[in-house]
């Protein structure tokens, strides 16, 4: 019966594969070496013939949640690291990012048999999935060659859960193979249990989202002495806005710009979450009246009164949320469930978020509870809310102090986590 299952999610994968496919190829959401990789097809070269740790991430905001994991794990134990990934953008940060701890690979399309010729090639010790990857027939088939599955940082968003609830008999196949799932919180452990995982070993090992923010001092020296004093002159407010999407970019110039001609020295900077969408905001930027600026232009432009900066470099974001005056974070304006406020306020910076935060649920809950962020509901909040802090210099100070607050109580889950894999290896 579970053999049926199996092959009847392998046909409906192959099915969606060659509807899906072409679109992502025409969207250059994939290429050509990322396509060999993911029907199988692995160099083997610089792969031992030992065992590895196989750590899976999607995207570059769960591949920075992993890297003091992944350096600890490379101080532990004596085993060759692979570190996979979905999206293109997290793939090339990971080579930049990971060259000295890890293999990078593409992950593989989850049908039986591309699965058999991965783990082959890879030889895993222990699978390790960040957040909320469950991939049915990786799982059957690791669990039939008897290596250790474990989930860290687990979560189920909403939407997720309405989903998995409609096919339940199947999640209870696919988490019955987990060796161990550690979530975030209690809400999520219940999710997991619900679905079918074992209550003995879904185990609450805390959000290390709020130990992954790890910065390279170095690199935060040299963007800021690039970059610093072209984007704020003496005096100005630099407001950063990351990781939005559409159409957040428009409700964000329509509000610049009638904040900008009510308050003197206003700057901003716009870093979407996909950089391949630069040059339709640029167009965007024009409509409202203002000059698109590129970062990796910056240094040629004339400094302009009407100047909007486009963040068009990947996985630095981060740094550039440390050069702002106000944060606001994208994908919570518009309903994409919303991006790491965690950023912004590890650099102690007042940040604002939109009402849409379904995939940071918890963190959102733990933020506004110590009064380290605002919430707003639309884009009169966000014009209402800016204006505040833009005038109140006490109130920027004291959310400033609320950010420093959050991180010193809740640093704590990575230890948990490797407790759980150091388990599983040994």
């Amino acid at each position: 019966m579970e053999y049926l299952f199996f092959l009847i999610y392998d046909i409906v994968f192959i099915l969606g594969l060659s509807i899906y496919l072409p679109f992502y190829i025409r969207r250059k959401k994939i290429n050509l070496s990322a396509l060999k990789q993911k029907i199988g097809l692995i160099e083997k070269t610089g792969l031992g013939r030992h065992n590895t740790i196989w750590i899976h991430v999607v995207s570059v905001g769960e591949l920075n949640l992993i890297e003091k994991l992944t350096r600890r794990i490379h101080e532990l134990f004596n085993y060759e690291i692979i570190i996979t990934t979905t999206t293109l953008s997290a793939n090339s940060l990971a080579r930049k990012k990971y060259a000295k701890l890890a293999k990078i690979f593409f992950f593989p399309f989850d049908i039986s048999f591309i699965i058999n010729k991965t783990i082959k090639a890879f030889r895993p010790k222990i699978f390790i999935a960040a957040e909320t990857e469950l991939w049915p027939n990786l799982f059957y088939r690791l669990k039939k060659k008897n290596i250790p599955i474990v989930i860290v940082n687990a979560r189920i968003s909403d939407r997720a859960f309405k989903r998995y609830k409609i096919i339940r008999p199947f999640m209870r196949k696919v988490l019955k193979k987990c060796s161990y799932i550690g979530v975030q919180n209690e809400s999520y452990k219940n999710r997991f249990v619900y679905l079918g995982a074992n209550i003995n070993t879904t185990l609450i090992s805390g959000n290390m989202k709020f130990e992954s923010l790890d910065i390279n001092e170095n690199q935060l020296d040299s963007l800021r002495k690039k970059y610093l004093n072209l984007l704020k002159q003496e005096n100005s407010c630099l407001i950063v806005a990351g990781s939005t999407h559409n159409p957040e970019e428009e409700s964000l110039l329509a509000v610049y710009k009638e904040i900008n001609a009510l308050r003197k020295n206003i700057s901003l900077l716009i870093a979407p979450r996909h950089p391949e969408r630069i040059p339709v905001i640029e167009k965007i930027v024009k409509a409202y009246g203002f000059n698109p600026v590129k970062i990796s232009d910056i240094d040629r432009i004339s400094q302009q009164s009407n100047n909007v900066f486009l963040l068009d470099t990947i996985g630095e974001l981060l740094y550039f949320y440390s050069f702002s005056d106000i944060s606001f974070v994208g994908g919570s304006l518009s309903n994409y469930g919303g991006h790491n406020i965690l950023e912004p306020i590890f650099f102690l910076k007042p940040t604002i978020f939109g009402p849409n935060m379904a995939n940071f649920q918890d963190i959102k809950e733990i933020i506004l509870k110590n009064k380290a962020g605002i919430q707003i509901e639309n884009c009169a909040g966000l014009k209402e809310k800016l204006l505040e802090l833009i005038d109140n210099n006490s109130l920027r100070k004291e959310l400033s102090l609320h950010c420093a607050q959050v991180f010193e109580e809740e640093r704590k889950s990575l230890d948990e986590n490797l407790k759980i894999i150091l388990q599983c290896v040994n």
